[in-house]
């Protein structure tokens, strides 16, 4: 390889690599069109909310004695048995908003439906309305099912409104 060859490459190398250093840069920057928390800064809110397991769901049941556990699948799908001491709000109903959005905001809230589409899409609406700890339970009833957790027929728990 000549030396213009090896000068050639060179510079491309490096053209490549400013780039890059510059394409990272222009990412990493905060979009002005996004709520911003703390010093201008765009700081993920992770903890609001998340996906979990089986066993994670278990450790909060265990350990968070406000935690709100609800199903929201349908009147038909409850019947053929749930979570012990879930409360139901059919995410297909048309007041699921009024009925969600009425629970406190400040407790811990467990959703599930059969397999974590509709309670993933609880979680998104009740996040956007001011919820302040959010949890959908990852492949949802079936998942709870299929790792040989407690399944119940007993009648919802009738879930608190705000203020209770």
């Amino acid at each position: 390889m000549s030396r213009q060859d090896r000068f050639s490459q060179r510079q491309g190398l490096t053209l490549i690599l400013g780039l890059t250093v510059v394409l990272n840069a222009l990412g990493c920057t905060p979009n002005p069109n996004e709520k911003t928390a703390g010093k201008g800064r765009h700081q993920p809110d992770l903890n609001t909310a998340r996906d979990i397991s089986c066993s994670e769901l278990n450790a909060l049941i265990t350990n968070r004695p406000d935690l709100l556990i609800v199903d929201v699948r349908t009147l038909q799908e409850w019947e053929q048995g749930h979570i012990p001491d879930a409360g139901r709000i059919d995410f297909l109903e048309d007041d699921f908003d009024a009925r969600a959005f009425a629970l406190p905001k400040d407790r811990p809230i467990a959703l599930y439906c059969a397999a974590g589409g509709r309670s993933s899409d609880a979680m998104q609406k009740m996040k956007e309305a001011g919820f302040s700890e959010l949890y959908n339970l990852r492949g949802g009833f079936y998942g709870w099912e299929d790792a040989g957790e407690a399944i119940s027929e007993a009648p919802p728990i009738s879930l608190p409104q705000k203020g209770q």
